[in-house]
């Protein structure tokens, strides 16, 4: 093994031992190390199953692990990953119980093992270890409590053109290029290892030289090292590099010329079809011209492709493009949620604006009801000024006035009106019978499922649809019937569904929340009879003896109770929070745009003012 990489691995290997035992002496690791097995476990393989006695533990030198237990239902749920520099498998032998989780190696990975019996000597010889170990219970316990999901950042990535005419070596230096103002990023096809390495065709071993094969991947294990990315390009056939990208990566970039036929590619079918599962996350990027008024036709190129976790649609001719790509893949994104509250959803624009004017971008947006609305306009990548016109286009027309049900069985209104604001502002930003797949930014659109009592979130299907879904307010507009299920307004289960986007693995969450949370409470003992109520109208406002709410208001916050109770939890979720004053205006106030958007972009721009250059640093092009 090379002098340099042995070095390093010895020197992570001494820092995670110091993560298990504490700080500790040349005689402690003279009587560990010799007893240390290492192994090499391939992309795939399981380490590990749930239930399995807990004889080691396990500490990542390389590569990247999977964790995932079998619920109820017999699905496998993905709990997190172990990535280089992590220990797996040490909460059962601390705890003298079965392994709580199944592991499986999601790329070629290099493990060092501790067993049990030696980690018992251990305790025995340095009774002190034991505190450590405790300190390590109690930072577990608390994290997993932890509302934020953490994020591990991938490595490395493959870089994989599944059409011909993709030239993906310039699209590969561009992308480097852009993620170079941000990490430490390499560069990585079958040319330029055999020039850094040194050796004419070393890129092109297999296994059966084994020698090579080893030594090149111990350099490729130093490179690693050295950098926060490195970028693999497959060759355009599945060769001997090719096969080595992928089980190297971990995420495998799949990329695609949107304007050809979407049809499985044959090095896809060699690689990564049904004989060759990986548990690598795999992700299409689909280029467009930078003309391309809106993308068409994703679900397509998603139908035969079920190991898609993610889809982006970029314009390479676009620095705005390939900057989002950048963030994306390096794990820096900003995702924006935006609340329910009807007209009052109209502050968004105004935020929005002025994280614009902050040079604070957008990658990813999300949000339910108003909030769902105002998130589909900005996922067509919208100026500030073209969104505010957009949303003000839809605002001239009240979604209630004169749409009132002759025979409400079902709901107040017919929905008529309120479904064609939603199909004009479609039509002016993209195309009527649009695709939630088909937005430039990734967008997810949540509403309730009234059939089954839970929250539904919509990353797919016609957004015009899910739109009104998501709105729908209980009793005021008719429910969507969608595979059978009653669905209704987003609000009652998730009015502001940051926790949707926490679980992307977004860098930064940003939201704005449309909820003031002051409680004013009654000192009235009973309920003021009708005509009471009718005698206090007609007084002077200050004057008035009850402050009690309207119908309308009782019946439309009594559908989000739910939502409310969880919202300190949903706030939690957040890294920037804004929460303009709306509560003047109510949710049908559709004529007082103006103001209610100038509310959201004063808000903003006075909690932006107040922040610090390092504070707005980590949410611009971090």
């Amino acid at each position: 093994m090379n002098y340099s990489i042995q070095n390093y691995q010895h020197h992570l290997l001494i820092d995670n031992l110091t993560k298990i035992f504490g700080e500790f002496d040349s005689k402690m690791l003279e009587i560990i190390e010799p007893q240390m097995e290492w192994i090499e476990i391939l992309s795939g393989q399981i380490l590990f199953n749930q239930h399995d006695e807990g004889d080691c533990l396990y500490f990542v030198i390389s590569g990247r692990l999977r964790a995932y237990i079998e619920t109820h239902e017999g699905h496998q749920k993905i709990i997190g990953e172990i990535i280089r520099g992590e220990t797996v498998g040490e909460m059962a032998i601390f705890t003298d119980e079965k392994r709580s989780a199944s592991i499986i190696a999601i790329r070629d990975s290099t493990l060092v093992k501790l067993s049990k019996e030696v980690f018992k000597q251990v305790l025995q010889a340095y009774p002190l270890v034991s505190l450590n170990v405790t300190k390590i219970i109690i930072s577990r316990l608390k994290q997993s409590q932890n509302p934020r999901t953490v994020i591990k950042k991938p490595v490395n990535i493959c870089l994989l053109a599944i059409s011909e005419s993709v030239d993906i070596q310039v699209f590969s230096q561009n992308l480097v290029k852009s993620l170079t103002a941000k990490v430490k990023v390499l560069f990585l096809n079958s040319e330029q290892v055999n020039k850094l390495y040194g050796s004419e065709n070393i890129a092109q071993t297999d296994k059966q030289d084994a020698k090579n094969y080893q030594q090149l991947s111990r350099w490729l294990e130093e490179q690693e090292a050295n950098y926060q990315i490195i970028i693999y390009v497959a060759d355009s056939t599945a060769t001997q590099w090719t096969k080595r990208c992928i089980r190297q990566s971990d995420e495998i970039l799949l990329v695609g010329d949107a304007t050809q036929k979407p049809v499985i590619s044959e090095i896809e079918l060699d690689l990564l079809g049904k004989n060759h599962q990986t548990g690598v996350q795999q992700t299409l990027i689909l280029l467009h011209d930078k003309e391309t008024h809106a993308p068409s036709k994703t679900d397509k190129w998603l139908h035969h492709r079920k190991m898609i976790k993610n889809h982006y649609h970029i314009r390479p001719e676009l620095p705005t493009d390939m900057a989002r790509l950048a963030r994306i893949i390096s794990r820096t994104a900003n995702g924006l949620v935006l609340a329910g509250g009807g007209a009052k959803g109209f502050a968004h624009l105004g935020v929005f604006k002025a994280l614009h004017e902050f040079n604070i971008p957008i990658d990813f947006v999300g949000g339910t009801s108003a909030g769902a609305f105002m998130s589909s306009i900005l996922s067509f990548d919208l100026s500030p000024e073209r969104a505010k016109n957009t949303a003000k286009m839809g605002a001239a027309s009240n979604p209630a006035s004169g749409d009132y049900n002759v025979f409400p069985f079902i709901s107040l209104l017919t929905g008529k009106k309120i479904n064609n604001i939603i199909d004009t502002t479609l039509r002016e930003i993209a195309y009527q019978d649009v695709s939630i797949e088909d937005t430039w930014l990734p967008l997810y659109i949540v509403s309730s499922n009234y059939t089954k009592a839970c929250e539904e979130v919509h990353t797919e299907g016609k957004l015009s649809k899910f739109l009104r879904a998501s709105g729908a307010i209980p009793g005021v507009f008719p429910p969507i019937i969608h595979n059978g299920d009653l669905l209704v307004d987003g609000g009652t289960f998730n009015n502001f569904p940051t926790d949707v986007m926490n679980n992307l693995g977004i860098g930064n969450v940003i939201g704005v929340d449309l909820r003031i949370g002051k409680v004013h409470n009654l000192t009235l003992e009973k309920i003021p009879n009708t005509w009471e109520l009718i005698r206090d109208k007609f007084r002077p406002k200050r004057k008035r003896k009850y402050r009690l709410p309207s119908l309308i208001s009782i019946i439309l916050n009594t559908t989000i109770l739910y939502s409310t109770a969880r919202h300190f939890q949903t706030r939690q979720c957040t890294d920037l929070c804004f929460n303009p004053d709306v509560r003047k205006f109510g949710i049908l106030e559709t004529k007082s745009f103006n103001k209610i958007y100038d509310t959201g972009y004063n808000h903003a721009k006075e909690i932006l003012s107040a922040m610090t250059e390092k504070e707005l640093e980590r949410f611009r092009n971090v």
